[in-house]
Formats: C-alpha cells, sequence, structure tokens
C-alpha cells in the first residue's frame, strides 16, 4: 500500500510542476528533487511490499520492513496534505474587480507569498525525510522492479497451507460429495480429446481438497497410464516448473527418470514431456494456479495424443480457466460455498468432537449459528473456528468473548494462522490500484451488499481509477471490480439483466482482514465514538449507529479526505457544520440514507470535494455555495425533495454525474419518475456530463442539453408540443446507451416520429406519455436489452412491432390498450427473460404459442381485471422461475379453481400474487390462496 500512496503523490506533484500552482525557482528546484526521490524509491516498494506482507504473517525481522513501509507511505500522504493544503488556501483568496478588485489582488498576492514559505519549509522538511527513509532503505537490499529475482521465490509468502487439504480424511470432507462423483465421472468418460478441468473458487473453499480426492481416487489411478501432481504457486520459472512436471511423473509411479533434466533447455523438457506422454492417457493436477497466462507455458509439453487425457487446475483466477480457452476445451467448475446444513454439519463436527455425536448444546446454539454466519460457508474457516472452539470451556460467556474478538484473534491465534494466511494471499497479490479498491468495502458495514454503480463511482472520486484514452472512467473501473471477482476476493450478490454486477460484498472474514488493513494502513477507521486518539492520520472515516459532537472534535485536526454514514437513527444538530468546518480537504461526502433534510451553505467551502451525495434524505434546497465546489464530479440527489437546481451548477465543470429525481411506483407503473427537477441556463457547459436524470426539459433547457455530447445517460420529461426539438437532441447524443422521457402524465402527446435514426448504442429507452403509434425507428433498435412502454392512446398492438427486437431481454408493457388478447406467437422475443405487463384493463386473454420467448425466467402480470384465465400454453414456458400476478387476487383466486392450474404451473419454482391493503403491499404464495375465505379474497380486491 505504500506502492499506492506513493503514486497518488506523484500525481499530485505533477500539477504542482506544471500548472496548478507556480513556485519560484528554489522550491521549484525542491518539489522536482521530491519527485524524483519519490520515483527512484517507487521501483523497489513492490518488493518491500511483499517482504513487509511475509514479515506480517511469519514475523522476523530486526529494524522492521513495515515500519519502513509506513513510514515512506506517511510522507507520501504529508505531501498531499502540503498541496492539498495550499490549494484549499489559495482557493479561498479573494478575488473582485474595480479598485475593490485590485486592492484585493495586492493581498492575495502578499498572502500567497507566506504560503509558499511555508510550502517551501514544509517540501525542505519532507526533502530531508525521504533521504533518511531512502537511506536506512538501502540495508534491505530491495529490489527493483525490473529485476528478476534471484531466487524465483521473493514475493512468495512461505510455508504451503494447502498441504494437509491434500490429506484430509474422507471422515473430514464435508459438502463435496456429489462435486467429487461429477469429476471422477468427468476424468474418466467422454471424449477421447485432451480436456482442462478449472477448479474455482476463493481461498479456502476446498479447491486442494476436492482435488485431492479425485486424484487420489482408485479407480482413476486405474484408469490412467501416469499421473502427477505439481502445486504452482505465485512465482516459478518455465524451466524448473517443466522439470517438476517431468519428475512428478515418473515418481507417482516410482519410475527412474529416463534423463537428467538438470542442464536441460526449455525446448529439451518440452521434447522430454512430449515423448513421455506420447502413447499415454495422463492425468495431472495443477494446484494453486496464480499466473493468468500460465496454460502458455504448459500447453505444448502436455501434447493432445487423443487418449482421454485429463489436466485439473485449481484457481481463485477466473481469467486463469478463461486463459486456457484459447487452445483447448474447458470445463470449469465454479466452487460455491457450503450449503447451511452442511456448514452446520461440519462445524458440530470441529467444534464438539465425535464423542458428542456432532450434537451442539441447546445453551449454545444460538450464539454458535452467529458464529458459523461470520464463517460465511467457507470450510477452511469453519474447520479453523470450530478447532479453536473444542478448545474451550463449553461456556455462553467464554463463547461470546471469542464471537466478540474472531476479527482481531485471525492475525495472531494459532488456530486461525492458515485461515487468516490463505484469505490474506489474495490481498497481497493485488496490484497496487487494486489493494485501493479491496479495502474500501472495509468502510461499510460487515455483510453489506454493495451497489456496484456507487462503489465505482466513489472509486473515481478518491482517484484510484487510471486515466485511459480509449474508454471512460466507469468502464475502468468496472474492470477493475470485475478482477477482483475473477480473483475471488469479492462475491456478486446480484447481477443486473445483461449479467453485469449489480449489488456485491466481501465474505465476513474477508471483511475483517480488509478492516484490520484499513486501519493499520491509516486507510480509513470506523468511528465508534470510545477511543479516537489513534484517528489522527487516518484519511477515511465511517460513523455507524451514533455520533456526538465530542468524537468529531477528538479528530478535527486530521486530515480525513472520506466521510461515510451508515446505520444512523438521529444525528447532532451540530453534525454538519462540525464535521465540514472540521474536515476541510474532504473529497468524498456520502450521506446517503442519513436522517438529514439540509445541506448548510458551508459545503460551499469544501473545495476539494468530488463526491457528494444526499440519496435518500429529506434534503429539499442544494444551497447556491455548490457552485464553489469547481472538483466536484459527482453529485447524486435521487430520491431527495431537491425540485430546482441552482443556477450556480453551471460553474462545476468537472461534473460527470447529476441524478435528481424520486421514484414512485404506487400507481403500478414500473418507469421510475414522479417529481424531477427544474434547471437554469447555463447548463450546457457542463461539457463532461455523463448521465443527467431525471430535469424538466423546456425549450430552453432542449438548447443547452444539445451541448452536452457526451452524456451516455438521459433523463427528460418535456413539455406538450416540443417533440421535434427533442428528437434532434436525441440524435445529437450519439453516445447514449439509456435515455428516459417522461410527460407530465400519460394523457400528454410524446411524439417522437420525427427521429429517424436512433442512438446506434442505445441499450435502455423508457417512455411514457400519450402515443398513437409507436415510432417506426423502434425496430432499429438492435442492441436494445430494456424496454419500458407505459404509453395510452396506442391503436396497435406494441408486441407484433417489438417481437423481433434481436437482443432484448427485459420488457415492461403497460398503459390503455383496447385489445382484449395478448397473443405471443412462436419464435417472438427469442432472447426475452423479464416480461412486466402492467394496467391493462380490457385484456381477457393471454396466449403463448410453442416457441415464444424460449428464455423467459420472470413473468409479471397485472392489474388486469378482466384477465379470469389461466395463460394459455404457459407451460411451454420451461425456464420460468417467477410468475406474479400483481393486484390480481380475485382473478387468481378463480385461476386455481381451474382443473389445469396444478400441471400448467407445477414447473415454475415460485407463484405469487401481491395485493394492496391499508395502504401497505402484500406478498403471498401460490399455497396461500387455498386458506384465504372468498369474503376477504372479495374485500382485498
Amino acid at each position: 500500500m505504500a506502492e499506492a500512496a506513493v503514486n497518488f503523490a506523484l500525481e499530485t506533484l505533477g500539477p504542482l510542476l506544471v500548472e496548478e500552482i507556480r513556485l519560484w525557482g528554489g522550491v521549484r528546484k525542491e518539489v522536482q528533487s521530491i519527485k524524483s526521490e519519490l520515483e527512484s524509491l517507487r521501483s523497489f516498494l513492490k518488493d518491500a511490499d511483499a517482504r513487509a506482507a511475509v514479515e506480517e504473517l511469519e514475523g522476523g525481522g530486526e529494524e522492521s520492513v513495515r515500519t519502513w513501509v509506513k513510514q515512506l507511505r506517511d510522507e507520501a500522504y504529508r505531501i498531499e496534505d502540503v498541496i492539498d493544503g495550499y490549494t484549499l488556501m489559495v482557493a479561498k483568496l479573494p478575488l473582485g474587480s474595480g479598485l475593490v478588485g485590485v486592492l484585493h489582488r495586492i493581498s492575495r498576492f502578499i498572502k500567497k507569498l507566506k504560503l509558499r514559505r511555508g510550502v517551501a519549509t514544509e517540501i525542505q522538511d519532507i526533502k530531508s525525510a525521504l533521504a533518511d527513509i531512502k537511506g536506512r532503505g538501502e540495508r534491505y537490499r530491495f529490489r527493483s522492479i525490473d529485476e528478476p529475482s534471484s531466487s524465483g521465490t521473493r514475493n512468495v509468502i512461505p510455508h504451503d497451507s494447502r498441504v494437509r487439504s491434500f490429506f484430509v480424511e474422507d471422515d473430514e470432507v464435508v459438502g463435496i460429495e456429489s462435486i467429487k462423483d461429477k469429476l471422477i465421472d468427468l476424468m474418466g468418460n467422454g471424449r477421447s480429446e485432451r480436456l482442462v478441468v478449472a477448479v474455482v473458487g476463493e481461498g479456502g473453499l476446498g479447491k486442494t481438497t476436492l482435488a485431492g480426492k479425485t486424484f487420489n481416487n482408485e479407480g482413476l489411478k486405474a484408469h490412467f497410464s501416469c499421473r502427477a501432481w505439481v502445486t504452482v504457486g505465485k512465482e516459478y520459472k518455465k524451466k524448473d516448473l517443466l522439470r517438476t512436471i517431468l519428475k512428478e511423473f515418473h515418481s507417482v509411479t516410482n519410475e527412474p527418470a529416463s534423463v537428467e533434466t538438470h542442464d536441460m533447455e526449455e525446448m529439451e523438457l518440452i521434447t522430454a514431456l512430449r515423448d513421455h506422454l506420447k502413447d499415454k492417457s495422463y492425468m495431472v493436477v495443477f494446484d494453486d494456479v496464480w499466473k493468468i497466462d500460465f496454460w502458455g507455458d504448459v500447453e505444448d509439453a502436455l501434447l493432445d495424443n487423443k487418449k482421454s487425457s485429463r489436466i485439473i487446475v485449481t484457481t481463485r483466477h477466473m481469467n486463469v480457466a478463461k486463459f486456457c480457452k484459447s487452445s483447448s476445451p474447458v470445463h470449469v467448475h465454479e466452487l460455491e460455498t457450503l450449503h447451511p446444513n452442511e456448514a452446520w454439519k461440519l462445524f458440530c463436527r470441529k467444534a464438539f468432537g465425535p464423542s458428542s455425536g456432532g450434537s451442539c448444546p441447546s445453551e449454545l446454539r444460538e450464539l454458535s449459528q452467529d458464529i458459523l454466519a461470520k464463517c460465511g460457508g467457507l470450510p477452511l474457516a469453519i474447520v479453523a473456528v470450530g478447532g479453536l472452539l473444542s478448545t474451550k470451556n463449553r461456556v455462553v460467556s467464554d463463547w461470546k468473548k471469542l464471537f466478540d474478538r474472531l476479527g482481531s484473534m485471525l492475525g495472531s491465534d494459532p488456530h486461525l494462522k492458515d485461515c487468516n494466511r490463505v484469505l490474506s494471499e489474495g490481498y497481497y497479490d493485488l496490484p497496487h490500484h487494486l489493494k485501493s479498491c479491496l479495502l474500501y468495502f472495509g468502510l461499510f458495514p460487515e455483510s453489506c451488499k454493495i451497489n456496484c454503480a456507487r462503489l465505482i463511482r466513489l472509486w473515481i472520486a478518491e482517484g484510484f481509477v487510471q486515466y485511459s484514452k480509449r474508454t471512460t472512467s466507469e468502464q475502468v473501473a468496472e474492470e477493475y471490480l470485475n478482477e477482483l471477482v475473477d480473483r475471488s476476493l469479492v462475491q456478486v450478490s446480484e447481477r443486473d439483466i445483461s449479467g453485469r454486477a449489480s449489488i456485491c460484498q466481501v465474505h465476513d472474514l474477508m471483511h475483517e482482514i480488509v478492516i484490520r488493513k484499513t486501519e493499520e494502513l491509516g486507510f480509513g477507521r470506523v468511528l465508534n465514538g470510545v477511543d479516537l486518539s489513534h484517528c489522527s492520520k487516518t484519511r477515511r472515516i465511517t460513523i455507524q449507529r451514533s455520533i456526538d459532537d465530542g468524537a468529531l472534535e477528538s479528530i478535527k485536526h486530521s486530515k480525513v479526505r472520506t466521510v461515510f454514514l451508515f446505520n444512523i437513527d438521529k444525528l447532532p444538530d451540530s453534525f454538519m457544520k462540525t464535521s465540514i468546518a472540521n474536515f476541510k480537504l474532504m473529497k468524498v461526502l456520502d450521506l446517503e440514507d442519513s436522517p438529514i433534510d439540509y445541506l448548510p451553505e458551508g459545503v460551499g467551502n469544501l473545495f476539494n470535494l468530488h463526491y457528494l451525495s444526499v440519496k435518500n434524505t429529506e434534503v429539499k434546497i442544494i444551497p447556491k455555495s455548490i457552485g464553489n465546489l469547481l472538483s466536484l464530479e459527482i453529485l447524486d440527489l435521487k430520491n431527495t425533495l431537491v425540485s430546482e437546481l441552482p443556477v450556480e451548477i453551471r460553474n462545476l465543470k468537472k461534473l460527470r454525474y447529476l441524478m435528481v429525481y424520486q421514484y414512485n411506483y404506487t400507481s403500478g407503473s414500473s418507469i421510475a419518475g414522479a417529481a424531477v427537477a427544474k434547471v437554469h441556463r447555463g447548463l450546457g457547459s457542463l461539457t463532461d456530463l455523463q448521465k443527467l436524470s431525471i430535469i424538466e426539459a423546456d425549450s430552453q433547457a432542449l438548447d443547452e442539453l444539445m451541448k452536452l455530447r457526451q452524456l451516455r445517460k438521459l433523463g427528460i420529461r418535456p413539455q406538450n408540443g416540443n417533440g421535434k426539438d427533442v428528437c434532434a437532441l436525441i440524435a445529437n447524443l450519439e453516445n447514449l446507451e439509456s435515455l428516459t422521457v417522461l410527460m407530465a402524465s400519460k394523457e400528454e402527446i410524446l411524439d417522437l416520429q420525427s427521429l429517424s435514426s436512433p442512438p446506434q448504442y442505445l441499450q435502455r429507452l423508457y417512455l411514457t406519455g400519450n402515443m398513437k403509434k409507436l415510432p417506426d425507428w423502434i425496430i432499429k433498435l438492435k442492441n436494445v436489452i430494456r424496454l419500458g412502454l407505459d404509453l395510452s392512446g396506442l391503436t396497435e398492438d406494441p408486441i407484433r412491432v417489438l417481437h423481433a427486437l434481436p437482443n432484448l431481454l427485459e420488457l415492461r408493457l403497460g398503459g390503455t390498450y383496447n385489445y382484449e388478447l395478448f397473443h405471443f406467437e412462436a419464435g417472438w422475443f427469442p432472447k426475452l427473460q423479464k416480461l412486466n405487463l402492467h394496467d391493462f384493463v380490457a385484456v381477457k386473454s393471454v396466449i403463448i404459442e410453442k416457441g415464444a420467448m424460449p428464455d423467459i425466467r420472470e413473468l409479471v402480470i397485472g392489474p388486469c381485471p378482466l384477465l379470469m384465465e389461466i395463460p394459455i400454453g404457459i407451460e411451454h414456458l420451461k425456464y420460468l422461475k417467477l410468475l406474479v400476478f400483481s393486484c390480481m387476487v380475485k382473478q387468481v383466486y378463480y385461476m386455481t379453481k381451474d382443473e389445469n392450474w396444478e400441471k400448467v404451473t407445477e414447473h415454475i419454482p415460485d407463484v405469487l400474487f401481491t395485493f394492496l391493503e391499508a395502504g401497505k403491499w402484500f406478498y403471498c404464495r401460490k399455497e396461500d390462496l387455498s386458506s384465504l375465505f372468498p369474503e376477504y379474497v372479495e374485500r382485498i380486491c
């Protein structure tokens, strides 16, 4: 993490030397000297960070490498503080015009001279400190980033904790029996071509155990002519790896090596392996593979001799498996956490031992389940924690103490050492920019499910995302997130309709490790309102559950850059003013879901602010001072009471994201947008805007929007009669990916016919209003995946127009529709996965032919008050997982009386119905209908 801090300091020094701050000669030379010193030190930091990691996990060392790394990190932070502090003070100096302006400029010049002298003193001190750090660092003989390791293992954490996993006894194996049987079948049967089986999953899931049980299966031993087991690890030399493979093939069968391999070159080793395997059916396991292009190092040696040879690769990296696909058939098995029942069985076996029959005492059951939940279904964690508990007295108070201290014990208790090592390895293997991204999860509460889009915006605002000419910062940040997922460090909880991660989290024990690292590195800290003296150097704070003014006062001189609030029911009245006054260098202020109803005028003094969110709060007015936040990139006002943006918003030239609207689904509409915001002249100056939604769009606003050519997401509510101007705007926004056009009501005319060709990258389209005929261009939407139409006045059947859209995955239809029949013909909607039909008052029948919507997973119908019969052909939807009838209790009640009801719905796992009673929504399953009285059904309808 020193590498990350130094890189950030170097990025901060760049503008200082170029244009943002003009320094006279002497100071400029000192700054350049610091920059050169940091660049020199940076080349050794990869090795230093790796050795610090080994030192942390293994102990040892006289003058700690970790101490050296920390001192360098602190100086890098100090550079950032000096520059940000200077920039802040310059920004606050007065400007003016006329005589007053002249006087202000004179005063400003004198004050800047004083500030520069202060900066010069600080810089000289930093230079001296860096020279001292560099001198002490020379004794460690750090390896340059460009210098190969002499041993080839310099960055490898010693001690292989997987050895025991290979020798786990059968009676200790839980939850992988069926997977093991599938793998054994895959290894022994099937195609004659060489096959790679990749077992992928996070550390501690049991990949090595599973591969070991497969490798040692007696049937497979007899099936293959020769076998080899090779533990690969993080670093290796290709020639050493090839020698090991050849040696293992001989040692498993106790054959003497036919040739001496020690002096062989790479080509000779590959040839020797191919000669050895050419007429054999072989099995080889490569355990613990980290290098993405590992397959490229071994594929030529492991020839495909069409004798059903099999290769198993265990890895945490999905990209390792993907790379193998370049030249070989690959079967990928993603190992999952244990089912709760299996996890409980393993926990009881380890915590209470076989003598107790694996049963848990009743007084410890609830606490045991809480401890088990912390393990998150991870076998390694369950075995380690269960083993630790087996040494404790079976007393509730003792177990409660352990539960409360489990996170801190990860790094110290011998029983948890291997668990800590395995989980930590993934973090230490990350490049510096991904380490910062992973540590950010420590700012969120444990088990928190995080919106991926929010996380990506936060990373951008923090400066973690490297600039790229070829793509947007959002796309680069999404690549970062996907890499953390592919490395099995981040879990995806939900994906959107296109398969992109939408909600994510980290495993609870990984969260404990991340929390420990954030505190150790000064990256961030959770405020608990108790002892905050150790927070003086922290860069980010998370306030959870409660906070008082005294706690904030105690850290007012810290250099906090980021503030989060979570699970706060009430804030002190002075919180907003106090926090803003104290943390002048703040970059991120995230107040999402907090109990606030205003933003103080003082928020405009946070000149360094890049991210401001008051999402899901009662804030009504945005102060005019927001126009001072010239660095602001993200402004999230979603689901607030803000109805108008101040004219000063036009000053925010770096703004990339501006969301301001309220969700409203009470009418049954599936398209958001009841409350939108008014804007003023000058919006067109925000040319960096990527996302803007939802605003009032009169003629003036439409003219301003024409200037925002970078927009990728836009939501507007135009005025009646502005159809042609709206079409001209849409045609002008070539990068548009998401478009929402909402009229004030479904009775207002929405005329989009004059648009000849829609933006070619458009993926999401939502329209609300009165429209007699769908626009001709709508059938040209070859890339659209989500389409929402809440329209009145249609005189044609919309599904007859939309059915051929080639990539449509989700369709929401609502509004007045005078036909009595929805008829889905064979071949229609080939890729559709979600269909929502709501508020169709005339529809009496739904017919689904065999072959229509073949991939549908979710179907929502209602309210459709006249639809009294089961949708005909619903039994053809073989992949349907969820069927929902909304506000149709009476109709569904009578459907269930049909003798075919059970037959045509038995293949659907979830059939639900919803209804509104006394202002509250209720969700019930189809089984519950039989318990309702007819009188109650009539009443709630």
